[in-house]
C-alpha cells in the first residue's frame, strides 16, 4: 500500500558539486545546479510536492566536507518519517575501491583527504531516527553505495534492515555516469525528474522502473537500487490534477547523441581498465606498533651501561703503540734540556711520562735502572708494565760528559728507545 511522507516529520538534503577549483583534474558539471534546483522544485511543489520548502535544504558546491556533515547531521536527527538525501557530482574511487563524493577542492591525487567518504554519509543515515531513508546518488561508480549498504560485515547492516532504506544509484559499481554536454540535467537526474513530473502516481519501485526504462531506451547506463522492507511503497510526489493545466518540463536534446561518458570522471583506476570487473583486494591495514614507556626506559639504561662498559674497557685496555709514542716524547724532552743529578733520573723520566699527552692511554708502568753500565757512560732503564710485570721497552741513555755519581753538574743526554728487555 502506497503512502506519502509526513511533511512535518520529513526532511530532505540535496547536495551537488558542479564547479571545481583551478588546477583540478575534474571537469565542471554545469548541469548539477539545475539538478538541485529542479529536484527541490518538484519535492516542494505546493500542489504535488510532499515537503514544505523549509524542510528541503540545498547545498551547492560545499567548501568542505564539514559543511555537508553539519547539515546532514542536523536534518538526519530532525527527520522521524522520511529522510531524503541526494548527491550529484563526481564519484571517485580510492586505491582500495571505496567510493568518495567529490567536492569543489577535491584533489584526485589525494581523494581520501579532500573528498567526502561515502562511509561517513552512510553513518549519518544509519544514526537517523527516520522510519524510511531514501538515498539517491547521481555520480560515477555510485553502485558501490549499493554494495556498502548490502555488506553483511558492515556495522550498520542490522539497523538498516530494521528501519528501512531505499538506495537509488545512477550506475553500477564499475561504471561511469553520463553528464551530456549542452543538456539541462545529467542523464540520470533528467530521467528521474521526468518520471516525477509524469501524469501517474509512482512509488519508489515504480519510479525506479520508469527511470530505468527511460535510460535503457536511450542506451544510457543502467541504474541500480537496494530496497529494505516496505520502503519501496513510499510516494514522493502526488500526481497532477488533470483539471489544472501545468507547464511541462523543457524538452532536452537527444542525450544519446550528445552523451559524453568521460565528462563525469577522471581516467578509470588501473584495476577498472581492460574490462576488469572486480575491485582490488584491499591492502592489509598498517599495524601501529606502540612501544611501552617502560621499554624506552629499559633501552636507555642498557645504552648507558654499554657506554660505561666501553669506557671502562678503554681505560683498562691500552695500545703498545701509545706507550711507545709517550716514551719517544719523553726521549725528546730529555735530549732538549741538560739534566743534573739533583733528581733521580728514574723519577725524572716517570714525571715526564705522567705529563705526556699520551699518559691517559698508557698502562701503569714503572721505570727502573738496570744494574749494568758500560764504560762509555750508557745506562739502561727498563720500562715495566706493573700489571703483567713484563718489560716492554728499554731506554738506553748516554750522558755527555760521563755522569759522575756525586756530581750535580748538568749533563747532556742522548736517548734511544727500543722494544723488549734491556
Amino acid at each position: 500500500m502506497t503512502r506519502l511522507p509526513d511533511p512535518d516529520r520529513s526532511r530532505a538534503l540535496l547536495i551537488g558539486t558542479g564547479a571545481h577549483a583551478d588546477g583540478s583534474d575534474l571537469p565542471s558539471l554545469p548541469a548539477i545546479g539545475a539538478n538541485l534546483a529542479h529536484l527541490r522544485q518538484v519535492l516542494t511543489d505546493p500542489v504535488t510536492g510532499s515537503l514544505p520548502p523549509e524542510h528541503c535544504l540545498t547545498v551547492a558546491d560545499p567548501a568542505a566536507a564539514s559543511e555537508v556533515g553539519s547539515l546532514l547531521a542536523r536534518v538526519a536527527q530532525e527527520a522521524t518519517d522520511l529522510l531524503f538525501v541526494y548527491y550529484g557530482g563526481h564519484g571517485l574511487v580510492d586505491d582500495r575501491g571505496r567510493l568518495h563524493l567529490a567536492l569543489p577542492r577535491t584533489d584526485t591525487a589525494d581523494i581520501r583527504w579532500t573528498a567526502l567518504p561515502f562511509e561517513t554519509l552512510r553513518e549519518e543515515l544509519v544514526d537517523s531516527p527516520a522510519a524510511i531513508r531514501v538515498l539517491v546518488l547521481d555520480c560515477c561508480f555510485s553502485g558501490r553505495a549499493i554494495e556498502a549498504m548490502t555488506s553483511a560485515g558492515g556495522t550498520v547492516a542490522g539497523q538498516i534492515d530494521v528501519a528501512g532504506t531505499y538506495t537509488l544509484a545512477a550506475t553500477s559499481a564499475n561504471a561511469v555516469a553520463y553528464a551530456p554536454q549542452g543538456t539541462t540535467h545529467t542523464a540520470f537526474t533528467g530521467a528521474l525528474l521526468a518520471a516525477l513530473r509524469g501524469p501517474k502516481e509512482l512509488n519508489l519501485d515504480d519510479l525506479f522502473d520508469e527511470v530505468r526504462r527511460d535510460l535503457v531506451a536511450r542506451d544510457m547506463p543502467r541504474p541500480q537500487r537496494r530496497v529494505v522492507n516496505s520502503a519501496g511503497n513510499l510516494v514522493l510526489v502526488r500526481p497532477p490534477d488533470p483539471a489544472i493545466p501545468r507547464p511541462g518540463p523543457a524538452v532536452e536534446p537527444s542525450l544519446a547523441e550528445s552523451a559524453d561518458p568521460g565528462a563525469c570522471a577522471p581516467p578509470l583506476p588501473s584495476w577498472l581498465q581492460d574490462g576488469a570487473a572486480a575491485p582490488p583486494v584491499p591492502r592489509r591495514p598498517k599495524v601501529r606498533i606502540r612501544i611501552p614507556v617502560a621499554a624506552w626506559v629499559l633501552l636507555a639504561v642498557v645504552t648507558a651501561l654499554l657506554v660505561f662498559r666501553y669506557w671502562l674497557y678503554s681505560q683498562s685496555h691500552w695500545d703498545k703503540d701509545d706507550l711507545n709514542s709517550a716514551l719517544q716524547q719523553v726521549a725528546t724532552a730529555l735530549e732538549k734540556e741538560p739534566w743534573t743529578n739533583s733528581t733521580s733520573l728514574e723519577v725524572h723520566i716517570s714525571d715526564l711520562l705522567d705529563r705526556s699527552p699520551q699518559s691517559p692511554k698508557v698502562p701503569n708502568v714503572s721505570v727502573g735502572r738496570v744494574e749494568q753500565s758500560d764504560p762509555s757512560g750508557t745506562d739502561n732503564y727498563a720500562v715495566t708494565d706493573m700489571g703483567s710485570h713484563s718489560t716492554l721497552f728499554c731506554m738506553r741513555i748516554t750522558s755527555t760528559p760521563k755522569r759522575e755519581p756525586s756530581s750535580i753538574e748538568p749533563v747532556q743526554l742522548s736517548v734511544k728507545v727500543t722494544a723488549g728487555t734491556c
